[in-house]
């Protein structure tokens, strides 16, 4: 099975449409004030109605209980959660992703993390920053199947694929500005990671 690709921080529906009719196979949406990528919830049920690519609802800071009232198909926490936060989405029936940043030091909270949810991103651990190849590949050790995110370009798209992740999340990286997407670079990326699916 070959590496996946999410686009993440779409803010509108005309990159959505336009993301589905390339065949991404995940849509993030970011509905997290925190974020300069922020929208309001109701695109995403505007999203559901309107496209087939699964939709991933990003929250940074938002409090849990905002997990269950999502209509996404996928809720994303991207931010290092305590244990008595992961014991509360051990109750939940939603489909997470849960965020561990990548650092060495974080294989402990991801030993704890993968018990709750199979679904891991390891991104940078600072927006802006580029997520360590090598940081990774010490980490999918760990959980192989991960996603990984963190300043992905069509530039420096093989470090990350030689991997072999689950899946690529690329925000900025196919960006004309913050919350803008380029048709053109996501289309060659998407080109650059089916090509690489063949291969495997």
């Amino acid at each position: 099975m070959g590496v996946k690709l999410k686009i993440c921080g779409v803010t509108n529906m005309e990159d959505a449409k336009a993301l589905d009719a390339l065949g991404v196979d995940f849509i993030g949406v970011v509905t997290d004030p925190i974020s300069p990528r922020y929208v309001e919830r109701h695109l995403v049920k505007e999203l559901k109605r309107s496209i087939e690519t699964p939709i991933v609802e990003v929250l940074v800071s938002s409090p849990l209980s905002e997990v269950n009232t999502s209509i996404a198909d996928y809720v994303q926490i991207h931010r290092v959660l305590s244990d008595e936060e992961l014991n509360e989405i051990s109750t939940m029936s939603k489909r997470i992703i849960l965020y561990v940043p990548a650092l060495r030091e974080a294989v402990h909270y991801l030993l704890k993390a993968q018990r709750f949810t199979d679904l891991i991103l390891f991104d940078a651990p600072r927006k802006g920053l580029k997520a360590d190849p090598n940081i990774l590949k010490t980490l999918l050790d760990y959980h192989p199947g991960a996603g990984v995110g963190g300043g992905i370009t069509l530039e420096n798209v093989y470090d990350y694929l030689v991997l072999e992740p689950g899946w690529l999340d690329v925000s900025s990286g196919v960006e004309v500005y913050v919350g803008k997407k380029d048709m053109a670079k996501v289309r060659k990326l998407k080109e650059v990671v089916t090509l690489w699916r063949r291969r495997a």
